[in-house]
């Protein structure tokens, strides 16, 4: 069961966390909406639907699938190709392609960043003791032999924004259900802490440009968000 912390009120209750936190091993995931739970995009509801628009159940055979035709078809377009499946899935997961993967960094406050984002909501972090590590990258992640308990994942630095974000994933061999373990920790933020928090990131040098140090887009996202705020240099 996942334990609920002292919600995060301010700058205050977030500083005094990291200072609380920040010699454990633990991985942080952000999220923009206090109710989201930890579920890779693949078993996610809604993550297949029919020609009615209706859900359709997870399928570990469309899964596979659907990762065969990512490694046919996007061969040409990157310039570091996988040489194992589990290679070719950390890519996909890297380019929005739904997988039984999430995304977790290292550091809390970027987890932080990740959580306030988009300030239009209750957000919330979820820390936990880093799992086991997978460190052969040549396993098959669809071995049934992984067992049913997700494993850590450092993938390949193929991009700075991982070097920059500290990111690391997690494997789930059951991408269907949530993982909701003992020992997982979510700090809820309200609502009227996400902008504040958000202006208080980005001066000290948290923000979309610095944490994707190769994505333009990402960089006039942030000028256009500096521009909207009068923070301009």
């Amino acid at each position: 069961m996942i334990i609920d912390e002292k919600p995060i009120e301010s700058w205050s209750d977030l500083s005094n966390l990291v200072e609380h936190q920040f010699k454990k091993r633990w991985i942080y995931r952000g999220i923009r909406k206090s109710s989201y739970l930890l579920r890779p995009s693949i078993g996610r509801e809604g993550a297949r639907r029919d020609a009615h628009g209706l859900n359709l159940p997870y399928d570990a055979g469309e899964e596979q699938r659907q990762l065969r035709q990512f490694m046919r078809e996007a061969r040409a377009k990157f310039e570091w190709e996988p040489k194992t499946t589990l290679e070719w899935m950390i890519l996909g997961q890297h380019h929005r392609l739904p997988t039984r993967l999430l995304d977790w960094s290292e550091s809390l406050v970027v987890a932080a960043y990740f959580a306030v984002e988009n300030p239009v909501s209750e957000a919330a972090i979820y820390g936990v003791e880093a799992p086991s590590e997978l460190e052969d990258l040549a396993i098959d992640p669809f071995d049934k032999k992984l067992g049913e308990t997700p494993r850590l994942v450092r993938p390949p630095h193929i991009s700075p924004r991982i070097t920059a974000q500290k990111g690391v994933l997690t494997l789930h061999p059951k991408p269907e259900t949530d993982w909701d373990t003992d020992g997982i920790h979510r700090w809820k933020i309200i609502k009227d802490a996400t902008f504040t928090l958000k202006g208080i990131l980005d001066f000290c040098g948290v923000h979309a440009a610095s944490l994707f140090p190769d994505s333009a887009d990402r960089h006039t996202e942030h000028l256009g968000w500096l521009h909207k705020r009068d923070r301009l240099s």
